[in-house]
């Protein structure tokens, strides 16, 4: 058991190191956010299904459906 708590006690501080050398990690890390802040001004910027650009390309959708529908021949 003596011998199990020195190898932990010599190995942490290697491993340690080693893990903050490693820079993959952190590469990750930084892709993960740069697209989470993306994600996150994509939906200010094109709000909710009332507002914004959504909001306003549904209105127009709208409107052409209903001229459509004005327009044709309803089938009785």
């Amino acid at each position: 058991m003596k011998n199990l708590a020195i190898k932990c006690y010599v190995y942490s501080p290697l491993r340690l190191k080693q893990f903050a050398k490693n820079q993959k990690g952190v590469t990750a890390i930084e892709y993960a956010l740069i697209g989470v802040a993306m994600a996150t001004l994509l939906a200010f910027i094109l709000g909710d299904q009332n507002s914004g650009f959504l909001g306003a390309l549904k209105t127009t959708f709208d409107k052409i459906a209903e001229a459509i529908n004005s327009v044709t021949i309803p089938k009785n």
